[in-house]
């Protein structure tokens, strides 16, 4: 419940909110003053990050962008055009190049094999909240069927149109 008032203040401040303001003794106000918003949410802690959880049901998407997949999606089809390219020939020589371990560039690598519509969903922040870094990249299924079980995404997905999702993933290449 908030105040007419109060909200316009908000609205107005922008990014300034002074939480100070919020807080404290209110003179009693009229209930034609008070605005009521009411939602479904769950508190669940993911990964020392606490999120609201809404129904799917819901009529506002959720979306929650996770930089350590999508750095893996960009950093794994990043790599798989070098290899296209042949500016690398080998994993051992793209983790020299870049400085990381042979293991983990050929985990990461995996990432440039996932189904079109997985990556899209992880560029969008759409992907289960379930899905962490660490589970994606030690366990890339060849299988798109496979990959969209392991992972937790509907088996019956909207086609990604490839040529979209290139453009998506080329926006974070530098």
């Amino acid at each position: 419940m908030i105040r007419k008032s109060d909200l316009r203040e908000l609205l107005e401040s922008g990014d300034q909110v002074i939480a100070a303001s919020l807080v404290g003794v209110r003179n009693s106000t009229e209930p034609v003053e008070v605005i009521c918003l009411t939602i479904e949410a769950k508190r669940k802690r993911y990964g020392g990050e606490i999120h609201l959880v809404v129904p799917p049901n819901s009529s506002v998407p959720v979306q929650h962008p996770r930089p350590a997949l999508i750095k893996a999606v960009v950093r794994g089809h990043a790599w798989y055009e070098k290899v296209l390219g042949g500016t690398i020939t080998d994993m051992r020589s793209l983790a020299r190049e870049t400085g990381l371990t042979p293991h983990y560039v050929r985990n990461v690598f995996a990432c440039a094999f996932l189904a079109p519509d997985i990556v899209q969903a992880i560029l969008e922040g759409r992907q289960p909240l379930t899905l962490k870094f660490e589970h994606l990249y030690r366990n890339i299924p060849l299988s798109w069927v496979e990959q969209r079980r392991e992972f937790g995404f509907p088996q019956n997905p909207r086609q990604a149109k490839s040529v979209q999702q290139l453009s998506v993933i080329q926006k974070y290449i530098p």
